[in-house]
């Protein structure tokens, strides 16, 4: 009964430290937009406030490129749909 608590607590932690370092690996990744990606971003924030669409220019964190390429998919997939 012991050894299978202390199996069932290990295969947690174990567990915990793969997302953990998972979820460090996304935080750490570089911002690898080109040029021209990065000015696309800035035209396409512009109505949101200059300041906004400056910031657009600099490196984004990976969690807004996350998002960023998630909605370029989605237009692709309503495009191909209708």
């Amino acid at each position: 009964m012991a050894t299978q608590k202390s199996q069932n607590n290990l295969l947690l932690i174990i567990t915990f430290a793969i997302i953990a370092v998972a979820i460090a690996g996304i935080y750490m990744m570089q911002d690898h937009r080109s040029s021209s990606e990065r000015v696309g971003d800035a035209i396409e924030a512009v109505p949101e406030g200059l300041d906004k669409a400056a910031n657009q220019l600099g490196d984004q964190p990976p969690a807004k490129n996350v998002e960023r390429n998630l909605g370029e998919a989605e237009k692709k997939i309503n495009e191909k749909v209708n």
